[in-house]
């Protein structure tokens, strides 16, 4: 299906078919490929959007953001905007799909989503799913009527519309509460300065290195970042940072074929060898031996 190396990376847009309105698509990988054709899946893809895939039948390993997914039948992968994925053997496997954007969702749901760790989370195996199945059977129920000629007006009005919106925020949320750790009595509430911290974060780390250039930013002292980032995800603020950081930098090295030098310039270093010296104090190796890793 295309090695990770062979092309940088894809965006992709939010484009839903003619007939689907507002910011939810309900659909099947079977109609996935037959709308995008052989093309659309063989190369890595930044989505702009969240994915949702329920394995019906088949086996394929999919990969999100350098972890490899095995997924069969009952699976679920959760692939979040921004992140980057590579297909499998997308013929192999059937199921159903929800795509939407993340504006989407209440303000609640976003936030409770964005806390729930450090690092979204991605897979739950068939076993695991619990009420987040009926909830997501429920989901993908309210598309009935829309296949018949004409279509059942039932399937396309508003409260049809709310209800959609409604039970994707309850899949999502109880896809949440089954993970490990997530306990709503042990985890910290969301925190609003937190969540600002992150998004300042998701749009400034490119240029922005250091705690106290967020804490200037957000109008907080580097002790309050400090706190706020190792309640909610186990990190101090510099180690979040920095993580955020080289999880782009792997992004760029393993999907591409930018120089070194030139993705150092991307992420905000000017001297290539301080980038070079900063990835391997926190990955162990340089970028040029990563590279040649996940390109074998």
């Amino acid at each position: 299906m295309g090695h990770p190396s062979d092309a940088p990376i894809r965006p992709v847009r939010y484009t839903p078919p003619p007939g689907v309105t507002g910011e939810i698509e309900l659909t099947s990988l079977a109609r996935m490929r037959e709308r995008g054709g052989t093309a659309e899946f063989l190369t890595p893809q930044r989505l702009d959007f969240d994915l949702l895939i329920r394995v019906t039948t088949g086996t394929a390993v999919h990969t999100v953001d350098f972890t490899a997914y095995r997924l069969g039948a009952g699976d679920l992968i959760w692939v979040h905007a921004g992140q980057v994925q590579q297909w499998g053997a997308i013929a192999d496997i059937e199921g159903s799909v929800v795509l939407f954007t993340p504006a989407v969702l209440d303000e609640e749901t976003r936030d409770r989503i964005r806390t729930a760790g450090v690092a979204d989370p991605n897979y739950w195996p068939a076993a695991s799913l619990g009420p987040a199945a009926t909830a997501l059977d429920a989901l993908h129920a309210t598309t009935r009527g829309l296949a018949e000629d004409p279509p059942n007006p039932l399937a396309t009005n508003d409260i049809r519309d709310a209800a959609r919106v409604r039970l994707l925020a309850g899949t999502l949320l109880l896809l949440l509460a089954d993970l490990p750790g997530t306990d709503e009595q042990q985890r910290p509430p969301a925190r609003e300065a937190f969540l600002w911290f992150r998004e300042e974060l998701e749009s400034g780390f490119r240029t922005r290195h250091q705690v106290a250039d967020y804490a200037a930013r957000l109008g907080y002292p580097t002790r309050t970042l400090n706190r706020l980032a190792r309640e909610h995800t186990g990190l101090s603020a510099k180690q979040y940072i920095d993580e955020r950081i080289v999880l782009e930098a792997k992004r760029l090295l393993a999907h591409g074929r930018d120089p070194v030098a030139r993705i150092a310039g991307q992420l905000g270093f000017d001297d290539p060898s301080n980038f070079s010296k900063y990835f391997q104090q926190r990955t162990s190796v340089t970028p040029a031996i990563f590279r040649q890793s996940v390109s074998r």
